[in-house]
């Protein structure tokens, strides 16, 4: 599905909320067990400034993801996260609670994921982004594949393109 050019513009310059994946996409998908303290990623700054530039430009920045951490739940309060959801079983059904929330409709949205779990909300949206590493299936449905490798610096290409062709209205 992955598309031109102009495409791509028209797709972005319509985008007021951008949602993300966790696990896979603004981290590189491995998990790190700490002692006396469990579970966690590694997160770069860089997706982090690309986020925060989303919010200054206006967008709504939000998350769904299937997994739930306290780095996870850290990170998304730490880049100020009004709508974040974990522990998501049915992605979609928590993006129309989303849209509802936001009175948004869903081609004002975008998603970035990397699984094919990921697949029903990058379909619903009216534009779609996966880190490289994603598989054949999610790539190949998705409008655009960045570059970057996912947690480092996927998430701040996709906001990079974005900030670059949306038109502000």
């Amino acid at each position: 599905m992955n598309q031109n050019l102009e495409s791509l513009k028209e797709r972005v310059s319509r985008l007021s909320v951008m949602i993300f994946d966790i696990d896979g996409t603004l981290t590189d998908g491995r998990i790190f067990w700490v002692p006396n303290s469990g579970w966690t990623q590694m997160y770069s700054v860089r997706d982090g400034m690309g986020i925060k530039r989303l919010q200054e430009a206006g967008l709504e920045v939000a998350a769904i993801s299937g997994g739930d951490s306290l780095s996870a739940q850290m990170r998304m309060q730490s880049l100020g996260l009004k709508h974040v959801h974990f522990g998501s079983q049915d992605k979609v059904a928590h993006f129309e609670k989303l849209l509802e929330l936001l009175k948004v409709t869903a081609d004002r949205c975008g998603y970035m994921g990397d699984e094919t779990v990921d697949l029903p909300l990058l379909k619903a949206v009216g534009f779609s982004a996966a880190p490289p590493e994603a598989p054949d299936e999610v790539r190949s449905q998705v409008h655009y594949v960045a570059q970057r490798p996912a947690g480092f610096g996927a998430a701040r290409e996709v906001c990079e393109f974005i900030l670059r062709h949306r038109q502000v209205p």
